[in-house]
């Protein structure tokens, strides 16, 4: 079965933020995150037909992928997947968003 993935507004939010920061600083490393985001994309897939694929995180029903150097952090919802945070490696996890 196939899960539908999510972006929560942080999530894409931090995603636009690094690569405005990256063209702003380093072209060649704008470069790098760009070919990162395709190599998200196949996450995504891979997320998509396997949810669970991805390594345990921090808190109880979080998980996440290494994509380049880069932190996808997600969890289940329902019958789909939210990633709630992209980060680069050297900022390390993010809790997931409180939700009522």
């Amino acid at each position: 079965m196939t899960s539908r993935v999510v972006y929560s507004r942080r999530a894409a939010a931090e995603a636009e933020e690094i690569t405005v920061s990256l063209a702003e600083h380093n072209r060649v490393a704008a470069e790098r995150f760009t070919q990162s985001l395709g190599r998200a994309e196949r996450a995504e897939l891979q997320l998509a037909q396997f949810p669970d694929s991805g390594a345990p995180g921090p808190l109880p029903g979080t998980r996440r992928l290494i994509v380049g150097n880069y932190i996808v952090s997600y969890r289940r919802r329902g019958s789909g997947v939210e990633v709630f945070a992209v980060r680069h490696a050297r900022r390390g996890d993010v809790p997931p968003p409180v939700t009522s």
